[in-house]
């Protein structure tokens, strides 16, 4: 048992964590720490540098327990994933028995944990690094946190090859890529809808307007029907919505109808590109645009920030005139949430 729960820690520091092979294997105890106020591993970066310098991988909680159960079980070494026998035992431990090690247990106890079968194949190390950063890829602006921290040196993040065929989508299983995508999406489209039938603000602005009608649309239609909750979940996939989450806001950028998206206007687009630009989204006056709940406390926080520089005795005038026009943007945005919800 001591070994299986071993092999389960290292494949979630593994998928999770973005480090490699050889970074994960120097991790020694108390290597979980405050990065710029993040939990972090504080590890050694192997590959291509001299004198191995210690570098930190930020990680979330569930990593976070994960190195903690891996030190309590190597009571009798140093570093944290190591063989479970004592000091001068000839047991190793390697990356990819600890893997396959793990597979096979989730797939032999599967009567008792209900867990769906983890397909044949060979699972290794860097494919988990590899997964994750294009997962991550999926994200507007994440080049650069992904360049960080895959620790792949570059005079300029957004110009380091290395993280960019890292994020590439690899053909053999972008299609399941999309598909675990695409799941995840509706969940939170699904899980909007509970809020709204349950009455609760889902979000603000036309983009918001369309959602609600579609969900009321929903709602009429099961009751008329006497429809359950499988009926509601068909009439939800069925709906002609796409919906992109966002940190500022929510896009639902039609690609088969795209007038009215402002991030279009005048802008040249790349070859091949479809969807929005995100880098040219404009929340303040797009029809796609969805303010969410979320996001309001957000451009709240923002308006405070650009409101302090102008307390600043003889700020350049052009230096003002930015600042204002950004909290012009801001206050057109917290104009379409509701005074007692702003």
């Amino acid at each position: 048992m001591l070994f299986k729960l071993r092999d389960a820690s290292f494949c979630l520091v593994v998928a999770l964590s973005m480090m490699r092979d050889s970074e994960i294997h120097e991790i020694r105890r108390g290597a979980v720490v405050q990065h710029y106020n993040a939990p972090a591993i504080a590890s050694t970066l192997v590959k291509g540098r001299s004198g191995r310098p210690g570098k930190h991988w930020w990680i979330t909680e569930p990593v976070a327990e994960a190195i903690a159960v891996a030190e309590a079980l190597s009571v009798r070494h140093e570093r944290v994933f190591a063989p479970l026998k004592r000091p001068r035992s000839t047991e190793t431990v390697h990356s990819s028995q600890m893997i396959d090690s793990f597979i096979e247990t989730v797939n032999d106890d599967r009567a008792w944990t209900g867990l769906a079968e983890i397909p044949a194949g060979r699972a290794r190390p860097h494919m988990f690094r590899h997964a994750m950063a294009m997962l991550t890829d999926q994200f507007p602006g994440s080049e650069i946190a992904l360049g960080l921290q895959l620790k792949h040196v570059a005079a300029r993040a957004l110009a380091n090859r290395s993280t960019q065929a890292y994020a590439a989508a690899d053909t053999r299983w972008a299609e399941l890529l999309e598909t675990a995508l695409d799941a995840v999406r509706f969940r939170r489209f699904k899980e909007l809808y509970g809020s709204h039938k349950d009455g609760e603000p889902i979000g603000y602005g036309p983009g918001a307007e369309r959602v609600k009608d579609a969900f009321d649309e929903v709602t009429a239609t099961v009751q008329a029907k006497n429809g359950d909750s499988r009926m509601e979940e068909d009439l939800l996939r069925k709906l002609r919505i796409t919906i992109r989450f966002g940190m500022l806001n929510n896009c639902l950028f039609d690609q088969a109808n795209p007038v009215g998206a402002v991030c279009l206007e005048n802008a040249t687009v790349p070859k091949g590109h479809n969807g929005p630009l995100e880098y040219r989204c404009r929340p303040d006056r797009c029809r796609n645009s969805m303010i969410g709940v979320e996001h309001v406390a957000i451009h709240d926080a923002h308006r405070r920030t650009q409101l302090k520089p102008l307390e600043t005795r003889r700020l350049p005038a052009p230096r003002k005139d930015l600042i204002r026009r950004e909290i012009e943007r801001v206050d057109a945005i917290l104009a379409q949430v509701p005074e007692e919800k702003a």
